[in-house]
């Protein structure tokens, strides 16, 4: 029988040092479940491991990005649900609400206008992630001015209701004719504005008339003027509509008809024996239904002027102030600086509102979402919530304040229906579109993923049971070797002779 020699003794020693690297290799293989503990260790899989790996660590980034924007999109758009639903509420209760002064002041339309205004400041002002969510770009600086500095003003800055009351005053003028002038010389009676030029009170449009024996020359010149002289006497039934353009830009029309009846009734005039006398009746008349119309319309006109004068301004402008005192004789609007102004809107005002975040949600592709408080619908509610909240009246008997409320409502109405420009249903709508843009890339990521891991898993992951075989079969090789070594240890030359 052969006897070992000492190169076959280390061989086999050899041997067993290698089955017990595998051994150990293996049990690693199964604590951890990958067959490498390197990526050098993979062979040639190693630049696909680590091109998958890195794509897996891009898309990881991504789809965190995307997380956070769908939770920022979803706050935003169930802040602005509540926005349009004040909205709504808003314009269905000024069309439908009577003029009942509940406190004396307000009718309760308006005193619900003000607790909307208050919830809408606090949506406007929503932060999440210590970042604001309606201020655009800027995120840190609280967007919109508490509700009772917008409507008060702070110190020596004006607030809203300051800005009405002055433009009141310069849209009134100091005798209550809505900056208007009449005059008669002959027979002929003379309407014109008292100033050019000027942004104040009524703006003659133009005067259409079936009156006999009377010509109507103008509105024309600066400040324009409409003329109308009595060649002779009118016929009863005869009548001159004379067009006003108002301050919001909207239109009023003072209509007079000629009556034989002494006195006339509203918005006629009576028809005297002689030229002379029936312009005088025709001024006197004109006269009082100019001033009834500055109470009405002129001032629910002015009243929504001074809230767009207030609210409405952009990157580089300023709200507009009436540039007095005095008021009552002003013809121009100023700029408003923050020493004597509140700016209503603190955020960012750069580029056009809307859509003003970006976020990065792939490679080469960005989705821009989100709205602003100084966003033209989002802006108009808070304004006509406001201009609610601010215009006062003071007599519920009163035929003419009564008629205000109503030229106020029907303006208020107007605008929150948002016939023709966008709406704050639109802008949710916008969300939900960015929303499902974010789903749809967020669910390619995931099958990306997906199918990366699996692929990953096939070339990294180990075979538990595979492993448990080769580490059984392992196991047996070592116990044969180790009883080998040891018999081969214990026997000697002397076992042979």
């Amino acid at each position: 029988m052969q006897v070992s020699t000492l190169s076959q003794s280390l061989a086999l020693r050899q041997s067993i040092n290698d089955m017990r690297a595998q051994f150990d290799d293996l049990q690693r293989q199964l604590s951890t479940g990958l067959k490498t503990d390197s990526y050098a260790k993979l062979g040639t899989d190693r630049n696909l491991v680590l091109s998958l790996s890195h794509q897996l660590g891009q898309i990881t980034a991504y789809t965190n990005t995307i997380s956070k924007t769908q939770m920022r999109i979803e706050v935003m758009s169930d802040a602005l649900t509540r926005v349009n639903t004040i909205a709504s509420e808003a314009k269905t209760a000024m069309l439908t609400s009577g003029f009942e002064l509940v406190n004396g002041k307000q009718t309760s339309a308006q005193i619900s206008a003000g607790m909307q205004f208050d919830e809408l400041v606090n949506l406007l002002n929503l932060e999440v992630e210590d970042r604001y969510l309606f201020g655009g770009k800027d995120t840190q600086t609280r967007p919109v001015a508490l509700p009772d500095k917008i409507l008060n003003g702070s110190g020596n800055q004006a607030g809203l209701k300051q800005f009405i009351d002055e433009r009141a005053q310069a849209d009134m003028g100091a005798d209550g004719r809505g900056r208007l002038t009449l005059g008669t010389a002959g027979t002929t009676v003379t309407l014109a504005e008292d100033a050019a030029p000027s942004v104040f009170g009524f703006k003659l449009e133009g005067a259409t008339s079936t009156l006999s024996n009377a010509t109507v020359t103008g509105p024309a010149g600066s400040p324009a003027a409409l003329d109308v002289e009595f060649t002779g006497l009118p016929a009863a039934g005869e009548q001159i509509a004379i067009e006003m353009r108002l301050p919001d830009g909207t239109t009023t029309t003072v209509t007079l008809k000629a009556t034989t009846n002494n006195p006339p009734a509203a918005g006629e005039f009576t028809i005297g024996a002689d030229t002379a006398t029936t312009s005088a009746n025709f001024q006197a008349a004109l006269d009082t239904a100019v001033q009834k119309e500055a109470k009405v319309t002129l001032k629910a006109a002015s009243a929504v002027e001074a809230s767009n004068n207030f609210f409405d301004y952009a990157a580089g402008g300023a709200p507009q102030r009436v540039d007095g005192p005095p008021f009552a004789s002003a013809t121009g609007l100023r700029d408003a600086t923050e020493a004597d102004t509140v700016f209503w809107y603190k955020g960012d005002l750069a580029g056009t509102p809307g859509n003003n975040m970006v976020a990065q949600i792939d490679s080469g592709r960005q989705v821009n979402y989100g709205a602003r408080a100084d966003q033209a619908a989002i802006r108009d509610t808070l304004k006509m919530s406001a201009l609610l909240s601010a215009v006062e009246y003071s007599d519920a008997d009163d035929l003419d304040q009564r008629a205000s409320y109503n030229a106020l409502s029907s303006r208020v109405g107007a605008t929150l229906s948002f016939k023709g420009v966008q709406s704050v249903e639109s802008i949710v709508t916008g969300l939900g579109l960015a929303s499902a843009t974010l789903a749809g890339t967020q669910a390619r990521h995931d099958q990306t993923m997906a199918t990366a891991n699996v692929l990953l898993g096939d070339i990294q992951n180990a075979d538990p049971y595979e492993v448990g075989v080769k580490l059984t079969t392992l196991q047996t090789q070592l116990q044969a070797s180790y009883q080998v070594t040891a018999m081969l240890s214990q026997m000697s030359l002397v076992n042979y002779l």
